[in-house]
């Protein structure tokens, strides 16, 4: 796998984990569960290949590691979008910590390409990769936005 790949694969569950992220940002309680439902909402944009639907959760001056900025990010979820039948995203162990107007989001991310699958446990382990993410979050007029994120492929077993 070239370093591009390795870089569009992890955008693309970052964009999948996305969802989550804004369901738990919508019940109007803490504000660590505002940021879950947000990365839930991300899941299912991603799940259903909606980009403008993770896109909004989204800063303008998103920038991560890998060099992606904002047009980037979007321009490799949307290639995963159109290249791929069907994206299964499953969120485990999403943990939230507030300071201010920043929030870090650790997530543990199972990515499975081809079929639907409806339940994790369902998942064969040489048809998903496993992920764990750090995703950086600003409040921007009231709406948490990704800010950065980082990603590590740890593989399916890596997340049990």
């Amino acid at each position: 796998m070239t370093r591009t790949e390795r870089g569009r694969f992890p955008a693309l569950a970052l964009a999948l984990s996305l969802p989550f992220l804004l369901w738990a940002c919508s019940k109007g309680e803490s504000e660590e569960d505002r940021i879950r439902e947000i990365v839930q909402d991300v899941a299912e944009s991603a799940r259903v290949k909606d980009l403008k639907g993770i896109m909004k959760h989204v800063s303008r001056d998103y920038n991560d590691e890998s060099g992606n900025d904002y047009k980037g990010l979007k321009g490799m979820i949307f290639y995963q979008f159109f290249r791929t039948e069907k994206v299964g995203v499953f969120v485990r162990g999403v943990e939230v910590e507030v300071q201010g107007e920043k929030a870090l989001v650790d997530a543990k991310l199972f990515l499975v390409r081809g079929r639907e699958i409806e339940k994790v446990e369902d998942i064969i382990p040489e048809e998903a990769s496993g992920y764990r993410f750090s995703v950086v979050f600003r409040k921007e007029d009231g709406e948490w936005k990704a800010l950065s994120a980082n990603w590590d492929r740890v593989g399916v077993l890596g997340l049990l």
